[in-house]
């Protein structure tokens, strides 16, 4: 597990530094001239860069140790999503969104965990396999709620969240589900893979299963 907190935290250290230096160079191009075309960017690479250090500084203050892989997964969902995707505009690139909903596929699967650890007494009794049954059920059904929360919201603002329509128009039947389905799929696919990673290591360690919950340090 030592290896684990040392490949998280040399992560952090990665992120924390590609933010920062962009943060800089684009508040460098914004004063000297150019307000209209960096300050979003500098926008979303700062509120990435604060998503980022707010657990460590809250796990600093009330004294917790941040779970290892939940904390990576979150770190590389914010990366890949609001540096990458939304600063640098990685959603115009094929299939960004359903690579990120790999990742959060892997991400909700670690939620799982711990908040088996907050529910159950001892969840090292149960055993690997039904734990990443139990993880990739958890996974897709946050998928799933993320789901009705677009829909909602494409229902009463019309915001295409779901990609229902192009160019003004509804899509029809198939093509309207596209997006939708590809997006669950993604979800199941990305905690279905992290769940044979999980499985192995289980297997090997059941203790492995503590490095998703929240402890106090």
């Amino acid at each position: 597990m030592q290896k684990d907190r040392t490949f998280v935290r040399i992560t952090f250290y990665f992120v924390v530094a590609s933010m920062a230096i962009s943060l800089c160079s684009t508040a460098w191009k914004i004063l000297i001239g150019h307000q209209g075309k960096y300050s979003l960017v500098a926008a979303e690479v700062a509120a990435g860069l604060l998503l980022v250090l707010v657990p460590a500084f809250l796990s600093r203050i009330f004294r917790f140790q941040l779970p290892t892989f939940l904390y990576f997964f979150f770190m590389a969902f914010i990366y890949c999503a609001i540096y990458l995707g939304d600063a640098y505009r990685f959603y115009y690139i094929p299939y960004w969104d359903k690579f990120l909903h790999l990742i959060s596929g892997a991400l909700l699967l670690g939620l799982g965990f711990a908040v088996l650890g907050l529910l159950q007494k001892q969840p090292g009794r149960l055993s690997p396999a039904f734990l990443c049954l139990y993880g990739i059920a958890f996974a897709v059904f946050c998928g799933v709620l993320w789901e009705f929360y677009e829909f909602s919201v494409d229902s009463f603002f019309a915001m295409n969240l779901q990609r229902y329509a192009a160019k003004g128009r509804d899509l029809p039947g198939r093509a309207a589900l596209m997006d939708t389905m590809g997006d669950l799929f993604a979800d199941a696919a990305g905690s279905a893979l992290f769940s044979l990673y999980a499985y192995w290591r289980l297997k090997k360690d059941p203790a492995w299963l503590t490095s998703f919950f929240f402890k106090k340090s």
